[in-house]
């Protein structure tokens, strides 16, 4: 079991989490949870399988590089030395040589086959078999399996093999041979990365194999494909295989020898066992499914399980059981697993379960879709880990849909504005009440049906037609004879969803009244034309009357004016 006190090997940055929940569903533990719409590693459920880094499209996720430290041992000088494990060929098809000398050209000092390492361990595995053919006896290689049976079986610990793996031996041996060596592990495994602070292991760095390539690209080394050197096979080799193992062996009569991988077959195997339904085997279990060759590193590049398992079948032609190593081990290799730290918490009641699941909108079988868009298998699952703060509610996309649709529908239902929705073949897809009384027609007479039954199609279709951004959305006033109304229309495309938005607002009462209002100023202007036009008249009466009367009294004053001057004469 790997060390409480590690640094975390997965990282997960917050910030393109897109809520995909791709990792959730893909982690076969469930050791991810989702916090503020955010995914994140719980370390003590991880069994560092590598799924999660593999699956998010946003590569979010992955695990700590150590090859700056790697670097920093080299260029002060250390002597470092590569563990290489035996899958190598498969994913830089180079033979050993060549891959020893590609090393070189980083500044290694050395470099071995961890293949040396998995000798020592078979050669345990045969003499437990030989020993005890009765028992039920898993391999103990892959330090996911361990994982997953330290924290999820920790009843059937006693099962495994109490042997280190071929990592943990190997460089064990190489400490021996090299006390001042810094040891580097080269893996296709990212559990490796944490297997190394166990402490049985004298390992001080792990990188992948994708790593490494990196490392080869930015340093621009070659791989180097030809070396006139005649090698050796060993049959250790096929370790990454699976059924590898099982190949290497030594069998004994009394005991049955089987090979699976895959976490559901690891798991399946595991329960057999639970049950007591299985003797006198002794079971290579690899988690990667086709073993060490499907690891992480090859999954990440999209490395061909089919066309690795051909290259190691080449690589290894060896079947006869004497052409492998012939090495003395000089290190104790035992171990003995202790339960993981991962807290199993109380199952929640019934009543909780339920409660949660109201929220969720589930508030009978029928509600239930089960769809695993959350990443859960079942609406219950989904439940019980909001409960124990996996996961939240709004994880449940269904739920969370159907409510922003009930939402939207809600303020569409109620806005006193009419709404119509048309899509590219112009078939009124959405259309609400306010706007059924417009039209008067019922949804159901007008959905799916052409938008010409109640509107002119033309502004829809220069809407869609349109290049220019302006007419992504306009408005405009229309008078429809129809229906007696006047309308202000505002049309929105959205490209999206491909459709054709119409917001209607009823102005008839306002056009109406604005009417009125004009035929009464009009009225009234009238009115005051015809006052003005009498007025006019009765001055003219009047001016003439006066002119009448003034001339008359200029008459008469002249007269009398005479008759005075003519008094004076006399």
């Amino acid at each position: 079991m790997i060390e409480d006190n590690i640094m975390s090997v997965l990282q997960f940055e917050k910030v393109n989490c897109k809520n995909c929940y791709k990792c959730v569903r893909n982690c076969p533990v469930k050791a991810i949870e989702v916090k503020n719409q955010y995914a994140q590693i719980r370390e003590s459920e991880c069994i560092l399988c590598g799924k999660c880094t593999i699956v998010c499209p946003q590569k979010t996720k992955g695990s700590i590089s150590e090859i700056e430290q790697v670097k920093e041992a080299i260029q002060k000088g250390k002597q470092v030395i590569a563990s290489v494990a035996p899958s190598f060929f498969a994913y830089f098809t180079l033979s050993f040589p060549a891959m020893q000398r590609t090393l070189n050209q980083l500044h290694f000092t050395d470099s071995f086959e961890t293949a040396e390492g998995a000798y020592h361990v078979k050669t345990e595995y045969e003499r437990l078999t030989s020993k005890y053919p009765e028992r039920v006896l898993l391999s103990s290689c892959c330090s996911s399996v361990n994982e997953l049976i330290c924290k999820y079986y920790p009843e059937l610990m006693n099962y495994l093999a109490p042997v280190l793996t071929p990592m943990q031996v190997h460089a064990k041996g190489l400490k021996e041979q090299f006390p001042e060596a810094v040891i580097v592990f080269i893996s296709p495994c990212i559990s490796k990365k944490a297997e190394r602070y166990d402490r049985n292991s004298m390992v001080d760095y792990v990188i992948t194999y994708e790593e490494l390539s990196d490392w080869f690209e930015e340093a621009g080394v070659e791989l180097v494909k030809d070396v006139n050197v005649a090698e050796k096979q060993y049959l250790s080799r096929k370790f990454p295989i699976s059924g590898g193992i099982l190949e290497c062996m030594k069998k004994v009569e009394q005991c049955n020898y089987i090979s699976i991988s895959g976490f559901d077959a690891c798991v399946q195997a595991l329960l057999d066992i639970k049950r007591g339904e299985l003797s006198n085997c002794f079971i290579e279990m690899s988690l990667c499914e086709g073993g060490c060759i499907g690891g992480p590193s090859f999954q990440e590049r999209e490395h061909s399980l089919l066309r690795a398992m051909l290259k190691m079948k080449q690589y290894i032609s060896v079947t006869e059981y004497e052409k492998d190593y012939n090495l003395t081990c000089k290190v104790s290799i035992e171990r003995d697993f202790q339960k993981g730290d991962k807290a199993f918490l109380a199952m929640p009641s019934e009543n909780q379960i339920t409660a949660v699941m109201r929220k969720m909108g589930k508030r009978n079988k029928a509600d239930e879709l089960n769809c695993s868009m959350c990443g859960y298998a079942s609406c219950r699952d989904k439940a019980v880990a909001v409960i124990l703060g996996k996961a939240e509610i709004n994880m449940c996309l269904p739920f969370m849909k159907e409510r922003a649709e009930s939402f939207s529908n809600q303020i569409i239902g109620i806005t006193p504005n009419a709404i119509l929705a048309v899509d590219m073949d112009l078939k009124v897809q959405q259309i609400n009440q306010a706007a059924c009384d417009i039209f008067k027609v019922s949804q159901e007479d007008i959905i799916n049906q052409p938008v010409s039954r109640i509107l002119d199609e033309f502004d829809f279709v220069h809407v869609l037609t349109s290049n220019d951004e302006k007419y992504e959305k306009y408005e405009k006033n229309a008078y429809l004879a129809e229906y007696n109304a006047y309308l202000n229309q505002i049309f929105l495309y959205d490209k999206a969803s491909s459709m054709v938005v119409c917001i209607m607002k009823n102005i008839t009462a306002d056009r109406q009244k604005k009417n009125l209002l004009l035929k009464k100023k009009i009225q009234a202007a009238a009115m005051a034309d015809d006052i003005a036009d009498r007025q006019l008249r009765i001055v003219h009466e009047i001016a003439s009357i006066l002119g009448e009367t003034a001339a008359e009294t200029k008459i008469a004053i002249h007269d009398l004016k005479e008759t005075i001057l003519m008094d004076d004469e006399e």
